[in-house]
């Protein structure tokens, strides 16, 4: 299996678990309204007995309390993504120690076809896989390049003769997965 099936495996798991999660707060946060629109339904036999102004006033307790249950499920739909994001991250690091990252840095410049004078930018700390990539590719002599907006790793290459630049590098997929779970999760608002 590809890694880059591996990583939409990983993905779609992520989104689930955090789908599922996010149905929970939801249905949570249901039940607080249900529980506050009962409390109102009891209560309105003595709203109609009092003035218009006390109704109004208890309107808009309703609404507040509404408002701040919202806000709440928010507040930690927010802090639930923000620590999936960060143990993912953790655990892309965590990759970049396992032999199995070179490999992968390797079938990707290979799939890539790198062409002779391309530069390949890497993280700073990943330039110590400069000589095995290069040799890896032995007919292209490329240049490898620290770049220091690399953080999770991966790699990009910059191909001057055709104008191109390929983004292979874990925090692109990262930011894409952000993006694209704020747009499309049960979270979404």
């Amino acid at each position: 299996m590809d890694n880059n099936k591996k990583l939409q495996m990983f993905i779609d798991a992520v989104n689930d678990e955090i789908d599922g999660k996010a149905s929970a707060i939801l249905a949570e946060a249901e039940e607080k309204k249900r529980a506050l629109l009962a409390e109102a339904e009891e209560y309105s036999p003595a709203a109609e007995k009092a003035s218009q102004r006390d109704g109004n006033i208890y309107a808009q307790d309703i609404s507040r309390a509404e408002l701040d249950m919202k806000k709440s499920v928010i507040r930690h739909r927010d802090e639930l993504a923000e620590n999936v994001f960060k143990s993912v991250e953790k655990r892309l690091l965590d990759f970049r120690s396992d032999p199995k990252y070179v490999d992968m840095l390797i079938k990707d410049l290979l799939l890539i076809r790198v062409t002779e004078g391309a530069e390949i930018f890497l993280s700073p700390d990943d330039m110590k896989f400069a000589d095995t990539l290069q040799k890896a590719m032995p007919a292209a002599s490329v240049k490898f390049t620290p770049d220091e907006s690399i953080r999770l790793g991966g790699l990009s290459v910059y191909d001057a003769g055709k104008g191109t630049i390929l983004d292979r590098t874990f925090d692109s997929a990262m930011e894409e997965q952000r993006r694209a779970f704020a747009d499309s999760s049960a979270f979404a608002v």
